[in-house]
């Protein structure tokens, strides 16, 4: 009887004891929180690119950017701000329906850049109509956020909301600074006396030689401002000859355009595109010009001309207006035509220009659509991605002039100048951009410049005196 008993309480205790838990690991990690980004889709108007913010708890937030050109590249980023002990881990990269390969933006950003279309008539082609700054873009862009994470803290919260916030504000203050950009006008000296000039415009060359482009910028300016002398324009273009480029642009028909630049072309088999100037004071100001150029194919031929343009970026100057700008341009083709130059005629333009008014190439008689563009004053261009956003101005505007060729007349990129975006002006960004430029365009294409133009005003970035590139050649 005792036994049982004993037994009866020994069992009561045994099973009155806690049970210790068998605990072979503790995991500590951080927390981690992976985020998958997909882009789907492209706007289907032209409007500005926006940015997309999205936190780890996967709210998200919008700013609108603004691009100096964002009307004719449009994009969207998708800015990720993952939490891992303090630090930000930079997105995965974005999926894209566009044909454009995308550009990482920084670290944390990366850029989805789509070309805009719309369907009209059965014809893909992108829209020409403006946005107001407040209108954000109607494509569909899809966030997928798994998180295999510990429970994130509300102080991590905080600080990401705090990141995004000043992201944002970083976003307004540089689409602020780039609303006013336009193309890069070159503005031609109408003083007479004469210097000399060396190479002391050249950037000082790390490269080792690029192939040439068909065509480069010649200006005949010395850094004062005068005209250069007969010799130093001899020398340079004989420079530019043996380089391997055979053909030039200029602007203008002063300081020795129409005989000393045309002289010594000749003498060495350099094609000209010649410029004839308009200015500020309408479509008129360039009479003068046309009648020197006119009275020098008579008494000379017309061969060494390869495309005549009337005014540079006249319309995006504001000099004139673009219903203007038609009934001249092909009145000055009607006189060209009359004194026996049967070559091309047109004008130059950045491509906003033809995008937002296409008529200007479709209503026209010009013969080739000429347009520059410049990726420098887009900030989410990288240089590497020059020659992709130039060749990709050329389709865009190819496919609103209805099947007219469209030249580059006009790119390049500074080697010194103010940080915009994603672009900072130095030699080796230029040549980055440069090889770029000529490899999406198989060379044929127009580069700005020969020399640095010290008789240029420097501009509201510090870049306009920076685009010699004669150096990268020879």
């Amino acid at each position: 009887m005792f036994a049982i008993l004993f037994t009866f309480l020994f069992i009561n205790l045994i099973s009155a004891a806690p049970i210790p838990a068998v605990i072979t690991r503790y995991h500590t990690a951080a927390p981690v929180t992976q985020v998958v980004t997909h882009t789907t889709g492209t706007t289907t108007v032209w409007l500005p690119p926006v940015g997309i913010y999205v936190l780890a708890d996967g709210s998200s937030s919008t700013s609108t950017i603004w691009s100096g050109q964002w009307n004719t590249y449009p994009a969207t980023f998708t800015s990720v701000l993952t939490p891992d002990n303090e630090n930000t881990q930079p997105a995965a990269q974005p999926t894209t329906t566009s044909e454009t390969t995308p550009a990482t933006n920084t670290v944390t950003e990366t850029t989805a850049e789509a070309e805009p279309t719309t369907e009209q008539n059965g014809e893909t082609t992108p829209a020409a109509t403006t946005a107001q700054p407040e209108t954000t873009p109607t494509g569909t862009t899809q966030q997928t956020t798994q998180q295999t994470t510990q429970q994130t803290t509300q102080q991590t919260t905080q600080q990401t909301t705090q990141q995004t916030t000043q992201q944002t504000q970083q976003s307004s203050q540089q689409t602020q600074q780039s609303s006013s950009i336009s193309s890069s006008n070159d503005t031609p000296s109408s003083s007479s006396s004469s210097s000399s000039e060396s190479s002391s415009g050249i950037n000082d060359g790390w490269s080792d030689n690029l192939s040439p482009p068909s065509t480069i910028v010649y200006s005949p300016y010395a850094n004062d401002r005068s005209c250069k002398s007969s010799d130093d324009i001899n020398s340079d273009l004989q420079l530019i000859y043996n380089t391997g480029i055979k053909q030039i642009r200029s602007y203008g028909t002063d300081c020795g355009s129409l005989t000393t630049v045309l002289q010594k072309c000749k003498e060495l088999g350099i094609k000209v595109n010649q410029g004839v100037w308009v200015s500020q004071d309408g479509v008129d100001s360039a009479d003068d010009q046309i009648d020197q150029v006119i009275e020098y194919g008579q008494q000379n031929g017309w061969d060494i001309f390869n495309l005549i343009t009337f005014g540079n970026e006249a319309i995006n100057s504001q000099y004139v207006d673009v219903d203007s700008m038609m009934t001249k341009l092909d009145s000055v083709r009607t006189q060209f035509r009359n004194a026996g130059y049967n070559g091309y005629v047109t004008t130059a333009e950045p491509p906003a220009t033809f995008i937002n008014y296409p008529k200007l190439c479709t209503d026209t008689s010009m013969d080739i659509v000429a347009i520059n563009p410049h990726s420098y004053f887009n900030e989410n261009i990288s240089p590497a991605k020059a020659g992709d956003y130039v060749t990709t101005q050329q389709s865009q505007v190819a496919k609103l002039c209805k099947g007219k060729s469209v030249w580059i007349t006009e790119t390049g990129y500074p080697s010194q100048g103010a940080t915009l975006g994603l672009n900072v002006p130095s030699p080796e960004n230029q040549e980055i951009a440069i090889k770029s430029i000529l490899d999406s365009t198989g060379g044929e294409v127009t580069i700005l410049t020969t020399y640095n133009d010290f008789w240029k005003d420097p501009g509201q970035y510090g870049i306009e005196q920076y685009f010699g590139v004669i150096n990268l050649f020879s």
